[in-house]
């Protein structure tokens, strides 16, 4: 696997901006409790990331951004959720999405898009709930949409939202992704967002009744049966044939990955002043067992950072040489996304089992931290036994049943 030292692989703006990240993490930190309660991100806190640049990771330069490498926005947004993990689980999704569009959709549309407002920020949803849709001349009309888990949407300017429900994508055997541009203006944010994790995310329902979207503003990714390579591009462009890829990285892991991070800090500051009930040790620094479960719980975060790593030099291989992937390959770098999460929570876990009675309380730092990472664990991107499942079928020769792998088949090579 990949060494876990990324200083030497960043930029001189990137490195900036992971500085400019570091030093918002204990801003961040005071804002946890406010932030729950209010159940989405204040004001104040998003101008803070705003003026720092970190809306802009994956926004093209033509417009304003920074088109970070994937490999520092994991490291910039996993610095992020150290402070908060709604905070960073939006950043990510923002930034996944606002570098998705950028790839996927035509010059003229970003142009016309980001003329508009000084700042592009996209939400999400890849599955819709409900989605009656009909093609009419030009483009799309939305007679009814319903989408659950709008991460971002109270502080996105645009969605990306899917044509498609569950029981369409069932019958659509191309497994074609088709994803709507919708201003945020012409969409209805369900106040439904009542959860015990990542709670300030707004990851609210949106709701779209009769509404027309232009054909161009409309991303259509066909995978085709049979896999013809890629097409060998330059610059961003080559990573446009890899994007599904990408969302499977840049919106799902960099979160997780850092609250697993700010777990063991926190941990680690507060065992030297903190005592175990019902023993005569004054501190659980000096502990044997404490001492054991800090160690392994810190070689599992580091070991879900070499998955992440392998992830990322594996993709960036392939999208330098434009070579497709082997069906293991592909299901190998799926498998260290879902995996690492699965070990960053474990992580989480270890060290809130050696918290005592006092970390069930909401305000205790470690509690939140806790309760963001088994939600994000839990996103459809990061399951792991999902993810290892796919795994195990592909090394015993079996299909894969992995939406993304099914969807993928353009960049699989023939056996």
């Amino acid at each position: 696997m990949t060494n876990l030292s990324t200083a030497c692989q960043l930029t001189a703006c990137e490195k900036q901006l992971l500085n400019y990240a570091t030093e918002l993490v204990p801003y961040l930190q005071k804002h946890g409790t406010i932030i729950d309660e209010q159940r989405h991100i204040p004001d104040e806190v998003i101008q803070k990331i705003s003026d720092a640049g970190l809306f802009k990771l994956g926004t093209p330069k033509e417009y304003g951004g920074h088109d970070v490498s994937i490999r520092a926005m994991v490291e910039i947004i996993s610095e992020v959720a150290k402070g908060n993990g709604s905070v960073g689980w939006v950043v990510q999704i923002i930034n996944g999405n606002n570098y998705n569009a950028a790839l996927s959709l035509p010059s003229g549309v970003l142009d016309s898009i980001y003329n508009e407002v000084e700042e592009i920020r996209f939400c999400s949803v890849l599955l819709a709930s409900k989605a009656v849709v009909k093609k009419v001349d030009g483009g799309y009309w939305i007679e009814e949409g319903f989408w659950r888990f709008g991460s971002g949407s109270m502080h996105a300017t645009h969605a990306l939202l899917s044509l498609k429900d569950g029981e369409s994508m069932r019958e659509d055997k191309t497994m074609k992704m088709m994803l709507a541009v919708v201003p945020m203006s012409e969409v209805t944010i369900v106040d439904d967002w009542y959860t015990m994790s990542l709670k300030g995310s707004s990851s609210n329902s949106l709701e779209i009744k009769n509404t027309f979207v232009p054909e161009q503003y409309v991303i259509t990714q066909e995978m085709h049966q049979g896999g013809m390579p890629p097409v060998q591009l330059k610059g961003r462009d080559r990573y446009r044939p890899y994007a599904q890829q990408i969302i499977s990285i840049t919106t799902g892991i960099s979160a997780i990955l850092g609250l697993a991070r700010g777990a063991i800090e926190y941990f680690v500051e507060k065992a030297p002043h903190k005592g175990i009930s019902m023993t005569v040790h004054p501190s659980q620094a000096v502990v044997g067992h404490i001492q054991y479960k800090v160690g392994l719980a810190a070689m599992k975060v580091e070991s879900a950072h070499l998955h992440i790593s392998r992830s990322i030099d594996n993709l960036e291989r392939h999208a330098q040489n434009a070579e497709q992937f082997s069906l293991k390959e592909m299901a190998q770098l799926q498998t260290d996304i879902t995996y690492a999460a699965m070990l960053c929570w474990e992580a989480v876990d270890l060290l809130t089992a050696e918290s005592g009675g006092s970390v069930i309380a909401d305000s205790n730092h470690l509690s939140q931290i806790f309760r963001d990472i088994r939600g994000g664990a839990n996103h459809a991107l990061t399951t792991a036994s999902t993810g290892l499942e796919l795994y195990g079928r592909v090394l015993m020769g079996l299909p894969p049943q992995h939406v993304m792998t099914l969807g993928a088949t353009s960049l699989l090579k023939v056996n």
